[in-house]
């Protein structure tokens, strides 16, 4: 894969926001006027499993727990369809250990915020989770697959309940190289928009109509106020901090696992030497963006490190 951070730099010349980084992909996929935008997205990757969705409502992001001591969650894009359906649109810009874990814990949020008191029937709207993966994570996806759905089964494959879908799409497959290439999916073409719009030029996008146009226009650098491109730069300085470290960190974390591996001379050894190169990459990682005055909840959200652990450090 080529490298994220360079070509983040130098797409601030480019005239298209890069909507990988937090601010562009809350503008454009968590604001009420882009309504057309996030209705189409939803439908080209949901429309199959559970029919089109034709209205949408954005929600409150931040997600409080029960109890004072519950971890606040705050959600990329959270929104419904009517009482029966909600959305949670997440973009998960690096290789996080733990995701699985993320997702699930940000669903069973979502579940938990929706039961009434009283409600023995434990009434809640189906909850689907929309995540994009900039970049591929195996355990996750099962082998360079696009787009893998998760549902709650049993031991025979029977479906145990359809209240919760997990959607998972992998962006690293789309190269900024297929640029001019006629799409027939309409998922491939917004998964490669998506990866893509930063790293684009005006005429990479000239023969665009309908829907693409509209997102193209949104995407413009030129909508954005003397305010807005400050908060988008820092978007884009913070996201390339992040880059930087996990790089840094994977590199180091996979030699010292291969070393402590070959020293114990067995298989489990060098298991069990790549796991702790693992938890040394998230630690690296934690202490880097701590010295960047990264919040702790932020950290551990991005490392699976425990908040008391970062503490610690």
């Amino acid at each position: 894969m080529e490298n994220n951070s360079s070509n983040l730099s130098e797409s601030k010349s480019l005239p298209f926001m890069n909507v990988l980084v937090d601010y562009a992909f809350k503008r454009i996929f968590g604001t009420p006027h882009n309504k057309n935008i996030q209705i189409s997205v939803l439908n080209a990757f949901l429309q199959d499993y559970i029919g089109e969705i034709k209205d949408i409502e954005l929600l409150q992001t931040e997600q409080l727990g029960i109890l004072p001591n519950n971890k606040k969650l705050s959600y990329d894009v959270y929104a419904k369809e009517g009482s029966d359906r909600r959305f949670l649109i997440e973009m998960q810009r690096e290789g996080q250990t733990f995701y699985s874990r993320r997702a699930i814990a940000y669903v069973s949020r979502a579940v938990s915020n929706e039961l009434k008191r009283g409600d023995r029937k434990y009434s809640f709207p189906d909850i689907i989770s929309l995540n994009f993966l900039e970049q591929h994570h195996a355990k996750i996806m099962g082998g360079r697959r696009f787009l893998q759905r998760v549902m709650l089964k049993n031991e025979d494959n029977e479906i145990f309940s359809e209240k919760i879908m997990f959607f998972f799409v992998d962006l690293s497959i789309f190269a900024i190289d297929n640029a001019g290439v006629d799409f027939g999916d309409l998922r491939q073409k917004w998964a490669y928009y998506i990866r893509n719009i930063g790293k684009l030029s005006e005429s990479d996008v000239r023969k665009e109509t309908g829907i693409f146009q509209e997102f193209v226009n949104e995407c413009r650098m030129s909508n954005l106020n003397e305010t807005e491109m400050k908060e988008y730069k820092k978007s884009i300085m913070e996201y390339e901090d992040v880059q930087d470290a996990c790089v840094a960190a994977k590199e180091d974390g996979f030699e010292e696992g291969k070393a402590k591996g070959r020293a114990e001379g067995l298989a489990e050894g060098e298991a069990r030497g790549e796991a702790r190169g693992e938890a040394n990459k998230a630690r690296e990682i934690a202490l880097g963006m701590l010295s960047r005055g990264y919040a702790v909840d932020i950290i551990s959200d991005l490392t699976g490190l425990a908040e008391e652990e970062i503490r610690h450090l």
